[in-house]
């Protein structure tokens, strides 16, 4: 399986919202994908920004396979981030999204010199919670209503992993 991240750019957007139409019913009510010409443009300039960034999970011929979004990018005293992602329904439950993930990681910990990522997921998207959970993070808490998706205030579980966590497992891997 060969996997690689990318940011996306503007010439991704055929693609891209064909493979998030595609996945609309696997979205739902978990997230809610740019599926619009302008909600993808709006998607490209907002990860552009220094505090922002996004990776497209992608196959051996570019092909879109997932997306992971590091958010509200803090420097200073917090170098903190909150991971969003979603996979593209042909592709879901099939590992690519943990071994983009792994790479996400190291760009985050690495390239961004980040100290500590957060993931906040809905109680009952086990899909989510084991990806989190089987590469590395921990559940730290429990947040009522913390985020409104499809128009419903929605409970999440809060996932973190810090740079030390992803060191500890990164070297217990290596050997």
């Amino acid at each position: 399986m060969t996997i690689s991240i990318r940011e996306p750019n503007r010439s991704d957007e055929s693609a891209f919202l064909d493979a998030m139409h595609r996945s609309e019913k696997l979205h739902t009510p978990w997230v809610r994908a740019p599926l619009t010409s302008e909600e993808f443009r709006d998607y490209v300039n907002r990860y552009q920004q220094p505090n922002q960034k996004s990776y497209l999970v992608c196959g051996r011929d570019d092909q879109i396979m997932g997306v992971f979004n590091l958010s509200e990018i803090v420097r200073g005293l917090f170098q903190n981030a909150y991971l969003g992602f979603y996979a593209v329904a042909d592709y879901a439950g099939k590992g690519h999204m943990s071994a983009g993930l792994k790479q996400v990681l190291e760009k985050t910990f690495g390239e961004l010199g980040l100290h500590r990522l957060e993931a906040n997921i809905q109680p009952d998207n086990s899909a989510s919670v084991q990806l989190v959970k089987a590469n590395g993070f921990r559940k730290e808490g429990y947040s009522p209503r913390y985020l409104k998706i499809g128009g419903q205030w929605r409970d999440h579980e809060r996932w973190a992993m810090t740079i030390e966590d992803w060191m500890e497992m990164r070297n217990a891997h290596a050997e």
